[in-house]
């Protein structure tokens, strides 16, 4: 007879077994890497659009002047720091978080420079985005 025993299918399963826990193992990592990966460019972006919206804005000396952003909702899941920087790009203070241009007020004596830095951060606290630019008054 030309037949398998049952040891023969048992030995060849388990081996496969073996073969795909080998192949499939690394798979689940490199999908937790993807998933972090697509998480940290979403970040990027959405800082990027933030302080694009930003620099846009500051383009008009009045807005720079108020610290004000014409759609500040750019900034919602968005962590903000502006700080005032001197001729010597010296800090002189920080800054409040931009709001809207309709509601804010202008600054008696705004700073020649501004270091705005925009950061994002997952439920956890790991950071995901971070930048920072100096922007200054035109």
């Amino acid at each position: 007879m030309a037949g398998l025993t049952i040891i023969e299918v048992l030995v060849s399963i388990a081996l496969l077994s073996v073969i795909v826990l080998v192949v499939l193992t690394p798979l689940t990592g490199f999908f937790g890497l993807t998933r972090q990966s697509n998480q940290q460019v979403s970040a990027t972006q959405s800082a990027q659009r933030a302080m694009e919206a930003l620099r846009g804005d500051w383009l008009n000396p009045g807005y720079y002047d108020k610290n004000c952003l014409i759609n500040p909702a750019v900034l919602d899941g968005l962590e903000i720091e502006i700080t005032a920087l001197d001729v010597d790009n010296q800090s002189t203070g920080t800054l409040g978080k931009p709001g809207s241009c309709a509601a804010s007020a202008a600054a008696t004596d705004p700073p020649p420079l501004k270091r705005v830095r925009i950061t994002k951060t997952d439920a956890q606290g790991k950071l995901l985005a971070d930048l920072t630019v100096e922007v200054d008054r035109r």
